[in-house]
């Protein structure tokens, strides 16, 4: 019996640790569903976001079961850290509707199709359009499926791929995405300096650069590819007309590498009298190449561009294929501000390469990066402040860094919903051999709090609304333990990797998590200066860069001396306190 596709459901399955921060429209959902519509119209497709919504497993199965049944076919798509959720909701999904078929999709399931097919009837690898209205057509027909380009399935229990499918190379020819499909008012994350909603576009797929971190060049084949702009257009007005908002965040790789396109889109949008606010990413040296186009950008309503400074450390820039320079991010710095934009710029952390001192240095060039410009409500990183954490070194499958990371650190990654950049994963050789030297006699009290408050905020999967607030209690507590001993291990001269395995066991904590909160302290007191490097030590100076009331008043701490902490376990507070009196305490 021939079986239609009448029914579709795609799926995004949900990110506890993203909760906090932003809510990932699934705009290649969005696409799909799009481009399924309009060549199968009497097909019904529909899209469940359990992201957005927060939905745990339960929540996610009865959402789904209400808009399908038997005779659906399930599309899901995911990142690394979405993979096992992925995998017990299609088994969750096969034991309640049996005769469903379950298709993965995403950048995970293109890596690992195998491990997809333990749970799906079929994998989507690569870009999905194109392949899945094939395969549906496909199975509609009852056709071959060894005919159906980009796809993975079993066939006498053995994983059978075909031939890859060549990319779509006139991107005009999709459909707007599905927004009807997806409750846009809850994508409610605010655009950078200047606050209000924004939605997500993409005049580009792929970039022909090849940084170990990011996966495009093993998901899109090391090439760009481009709408033309005034189909970019065209879709900001209809965004504009159907929900009334004007502000972008362009999600391409690398939005200033195809000059043309820039002007058209700039030039479009003057044209076409837009009165929009966008942003986007890109690299810094196609902003200095092109630096006489940023008045342009200006007028065309950019905020400001985001660059990857990633490090301020050349030999990091060497080990991560970045291929960037110092001096281009400060003139790009300069070029923003002289147009009346704002620099805006992602950064990580636990790269290979780093040092203790390194981290003070990085904090330092950010703030001459902001020199002369106020601090935005809408900041696009963690804190009001000369603090800067921005992501977490990951070493994500699919890119060189997943390959090379186990000869240039430690991984931590124990599953893979440990794989999300907001948890430290990764700690590099140059720090873990890195010896610690203190710039001050010890904390101030405020550098606990502080540490603290940035632990809270930084670790997302620890602190989010999913971990009960005992558990979380319990992660700073631990935290704040460590930290003194921390400083009592950082005599000069021990290494960080040697003060880890020490705080590991007179802390009774896992070595992992010693590694996690070691590295931390080192980027949090490398940052304030109140720790160096002890090759690296002549231009590092503590400060100063938080007021006590900017502190959550959850997080104000008191530094305590381990040894006190000792000592209150054997003579009790009253004793302890009058042996505190007489110890000289470092002011804030």
């Amino acid at each position: 019996m021939e079986k239609r596709p009448s029914q579709l459901v795609l799926i995004q399955p949900p990110l506890p640790a993203n909760e906090r921060h932003k809510k990932v429209l699934p705009l290649g959902l969005g696409y799909l569903a799009s481009y399924l519509r309009k060549n199968i119209p009497d097909a019904s497709v529909a899209i469940l976001d359990a992201q957005v919504r927060n939905l745990n497993l339960e929540e996610t199965l009865e959402e789904a079961s209400a808009m399908g049944g038997p005779g659906t076919y399930w599309g899901i798509s995911y990142w690394t850290a979405q993979a096992p959720f992925a995998a017990e909701l299609s088994r969750r999904l096969k034991d309640r509707f049996h005769e469903c078929t379950i298709i993965h999709g995403g950048v995970h399931t293109t890596i690992y199709p195998e491990e997809a097919l333990e749970n799906a009837d079929f994998a989507v690898l690569h870009e999905g359009e194109i392949t899945m209205l094939e395969l549906l057509r496909c199975l509609s027909a009852g056709g071959r499926l060894s005919q159906v380009n980009g796809i993975a399935f079993r066939e006498n229990g053995e994983v059978v791929k075909t031939a890859p499918q060549p990319f779509i190379e006139d991107l005009d020819s999709l459909p707007f995405p599905a927004w009807d499909l997806m409750e846009m008012q809850r994508y409610d994350t605010p655009l950078h300096v200047v606050g209000g909603n924004r939605v997500p576009i993409v005049g580009s797929r792929g970039c022909p650069y090849n940084c170990v971190y990011c996966g495009s060049p093993f998901m899109w084949g090391r090439r760009a590819r481009w709408r033309s702009p005034e189909s970019v257009l065209d879709e900001m007005e209809e965004i504009i007309k159907r929900y009334g908002i004007p502000q972008f965040h362009f999600w391409d790789d690398n939005l200033m590498l195809n000059r043309p396109y820039v002007v058209g889109l700039c030039e479009g949008i003057c044209r076409r009298g837009l009165e929009v606010r966008w942003t986007g990413l890109t690299r810094a040296s196609h902003i200095t190449a092109n630096a006489d186009l940023v008045p342009l950008l200006a007028r065309a309503g950019c905020i400001g561009l985001e660059i990857g400074i990633e490090s301020a450390n050349p030999d990091t820039f060497k080990e991560i294929r970045k291929q960037e320079s110092l001096q281009d991010s400060l003139e790009v710095a300069r070029l923003h501000k002289e147009n009346g934009m704002y620099p805006l710029f992602t950064y990580m952390a636990f790269n290979p390469g780093e040092t203790i001192s390194g981290y003070y240095r990085q904090a330092r060039f950010i703030d001459k990066i902001h020199e002369g410009l106020p601090m935005p409500d809408y900041w696009v990183h963690h804190f009001p402040f000369s603090l800067y954490i921005g992501q977490m070194c990951t070493a994500h499958p699919g890119t060189q860094l997943f390959e090379d990371a186990p000869n240039l650190g430690e991984c931590l990654a124990e599953s893979w919903e440990d794989y999300h950049h907001h948890r430290i994963n990764f700690v590099p050789n140059s720090l873990l051999e890195d010896v610690p030297v203190r710039n001050v006699r010890r904390p101030r009290d405020l550098d606990l709090s502080l540490a603290l408050w940035a632990l809270h905020d930084c670790f997302w999967s620890d602190f989010c609304a999913s971990v009960p607030e005992k558990n979380q209690a319990q992660t700073l507590a631990r935290f704040e333990e460590a930290v003194p001993r921390f400083w009592r291990l950082a005599n000069g001269r021990r290494t960080l990797r040697e003060i880890v395995e020490r705080m590991a066991q007179q802390c009774n904590l896992s070595r992992k998590e010693a590694l996690q909160f070691g590295a931390f302290i080192c980027l949090i007191f490398g940052q304030l200066g109140i720790i160096g490097s002890r090759r690296e030590t002549d231009d590092v100076h503590p400060l100063t860069v938080v007021r006590r009331e900017q502190i959550p008043p959850r997080f104000i701490k008191r530094y305590r001396n381990p040894f006190l902490s000792h000592l209150e376990k054997r003579l009790g507070p009253r004793l302890t306190g009058l042996i505190e009196v007489w110890l000289p305490r470092e002011e804030a």
